[in-house]
C-alpha cells in the first residue's frame, strides 16, 4: 500500500469513528410542528457526543427513562455536548414529573450562559408542572421572542398566559379579602398589563377593585368590558347593580334596558334603575329622604309634596293647626300633608310628629287617603274603589296598600325611603296617562 493510501485509509477510519462517537447539530424545526420536548441541540454547535442524539431518539420516541440514561452518559463537563445533554435531562424529569429536581437544574442552567429556546421551554414546562402559572408564562414568553415562527411554542405561549392571569386574579382575589391592598392593587395590575384587555379579564379586575371598595376604578374596568362586548346577562346585571350601589344609575338603566328587551326577568330591576336615575336628579331633601332606611313623616310628606303637583295645589277646605311644624324650615309640605288629611294630628297634644318614624300602617293609609286627592273617581283602579276606603287603617289600609303593590306584603314596622318612594311611583302608574302628572 502506498503512503497515500495509507493516509486515505486512515482518514476514512477517523471518519467512522468520529460518526460513531458525534452526532450532528439536527436541522432547523418545521416551525408548525416544533412544541415540547424540542431538541437539546436547538442554538447550540456541534460537535456532540453520540449520547446525545440518542436521548433525543428516546424523546421523540415517547421514552424518556431511557433518554435519561443517555443523557446520564454525557460527561458534566463536555462543553456544548454537556449543556446539550443538561437541557435534555431537565425534559426527561418534566416528562416523568420530577418537576422539583428539574427546577434545580433549571436554575443553574439559566444562569450559565444565553438559555436557548429549548431550555426556557423546558424550564417554562417544569414551572408549569410545579404549579407557578406566571413563572411558567415568563420563560414561554422569553422563548417566543426568541423563536417567533415556532407556532406552537406561541401557543403554548398564550395558554400558560391565561393560566398566569387567572392565578394573579385569584390571589388578588385573596389578598382583597384578606385586607392586602397593595398587593391587590399590584398583582391586578401586572394581570392587565400581561394579556390583551379582554371583557372577562377586565371584568375580574373590576370584581378585585370592588372588594377593595375602589368602586369608581371598578366601574371603570366594567365599562371597558362592556365595550368589549360578549358578557353574559347575568355579569352585565351585576354590573348594573353595583353602578346603582355606586351612584351610577344611568349606567344600570342602560343595562337593564338592554337586557329587559330581551328577557322579561330584568324589567322590574329596569323600573327600579329608571327611578332611582330619577331620584339622583331630584334636590337635596327628597333624594335624601328617598334613600333613608327609615324614613319620617316629614320624609314622606316631602316625597308626596315633591311627586304629585295636585297635592301642592289642592284647595284646603280644613283648618287643623300642628304646633310642631310652625318653626321648621320643611313645614311647608308637612302642613300641606296634614291639611289633606295624609297625615294625622294628635287631637290632643295637636302635634303632627314629623320626625317620628312613618310606620307601615300609617304609610299605607297616606296611600289610600291620596287616592282622593289625584285623578277622579272614574279613573281610579279596581284596587282603590272600595266603598270606604279613605277610613280605612291598621292592617285594613296595609291590605289594600299590598293589593295595589303599593308596599310589599311583609316588612318591618317602619317604612324604608326606597320601598315608599317606589309606592309613589307605583300609584303614579296605576293612573292613566295625564291623570297624575307627576314631577322629575
Amino acid at each position: 500500500m502506498t503512503p497515500f493510501r495509507a493516509s486515505v485509509g486512515a482518514a476514512a477510519v477517523i471518519a467512522a469513528v468520529l460518526a460513531s462517537r458525534c452526532a450532528s447539530a439536527p436541522p432547523p424545526p418545521d416551525p408548525s410542528r416544533a412544541a415540547f420536548p424540542l431538541d437539546p441541540r436547538l442554538e447550540l454547535e456541534g460537535p456532540f457526543d453520540e449520547a446525545i442524539d440518542r436521548g433525543w431518539r428516546a424523546l421523540e420516541a415517547g421514552d424518556p427513562r431511557t433518554a435519561a440514561r443517555a443523557f446520564a452518559d454525557t460527561p458534566a463537563k463536555a462543553g456544548r455536548s454537556g449543556r446539550a445533554g443538561g437541557i435534555g435531562t431537565v425534559e426527561t424529569l418534566v416528562l416523568m414529573d420530577h418537576s422539583d429536581e428539574a427546577l434545580e437544574r433549571c436554575r443553574a442552567l439559566l444562569g450559565d450562559g444565553e438559555p436557548t429556546t429549548a431550555l426556557l421551554t423546558a424550564c417554562g414546562e417544569a414551572e408549569a408542572k410545579a404549579g407557578h402559572a406566571a413563572d411558567a408564562y415568563e420563560l414561554y414568553a422569553r422563548a417566543a421572542s426568541r423563536s417567533p415562527r415556532m407556532t406552537r411554542v406561541a401557543a403554548r405561549t398564550a395558554e400558560l398566559r391565561e393560566a398566569a392571569v387567572a392565578r394573579m386574579l385569584d390571589d388578588a382575589e385573596a389578598d382583597a379579602a384578606a385586607g392586602r391592598r397593595a398587593e391587590a392593587r399590584s398583582k391586578t395590575a401586572r394581570a392587565l398589563a400581561s394579556a390583551p384587555r379582554s371583557a372577562p379579564l377586565l371584568v375580574r379586575a373590576g370584581d378585585v377593585a370592588c372588594a377593595l371598595g375602589d368602586r369608581e376604578t371598578a366601574l371603570a374596568d366594567y365599562r371597558e368590558a362592556l365595550e368589549e362586548g360578549g358578557l353574559d346577562p347575568e355579569t352585565q346585571a351585576r354590573i348594573a347593580s353595583v353602578a346603582l350601589e355606586s351612584g351610577d344609575p344611568g349606567l344600570a338603566v342602560s343595562i337593564y334596558e338592554r337586557l329587559s328587551a330581551d328577557d322579561a326577568r330584568f324589567r322590574e330591576r329596569a323600573a327600579e334603575a329608571r327611578l332611582e336615575f330619577r331620584i339622583s336628579n331630584w334636590p337635596d331633601a327628597e333624594r335624601s329622604a328617598a334613600r333613608a332606611r327609615r324614613l319620617t313623616r316629614a320624609g314622606a310628606a316631602s316625597l308626596v309634596w315633591w311627586t304629585f303637583p295636585e297635592v301642592r295645589e289642592a284647595r284646603i277646605t280644613t283648618g287643623v293647626v300642628a304646633t310642631d311644624l310652625l318653626e321648621r324650615r320643611d313645614s311647608r309640605a308637612m302642613m300641606r300633608a296634614v291639611s289633606l288629611g295624609l297625615l294625622d294630628v294628635d287631637p290632643d297634644t295637636h302635634r303632627a310628629r314629623p320626625d317620628g318614624i312613618l310606620t307601615r300602617p300609617v304609610a299605607a293609609r297616606l296611600f289610600l287617603r291620596l287616592a282622593g286627592v289625584v285623578g277622579s273617581p272614574r279613573t281610579r283602579p279596581e284596587c282603590l274603589r272600595q266603598p270606604g276606603i279613605a277610613r280605612a287603617a291598621g292592617n285594613d289600609a296595609i291590605r289594600v296598600a299590598v293589593r295595589c303593590e303599593l308596599l310589599s306584603e311583609s316588612g318591618s314596622s317602619a317604612v324604608s325611603g326606597a320601598e315608599f318612594t317606589r309606592g309613589l311611583d307605583r300609584f303614579r302608574s296605576l293612573f292613566p296617562a295625564g291623570e297624575v302628572a307627576g314631577r322629575d
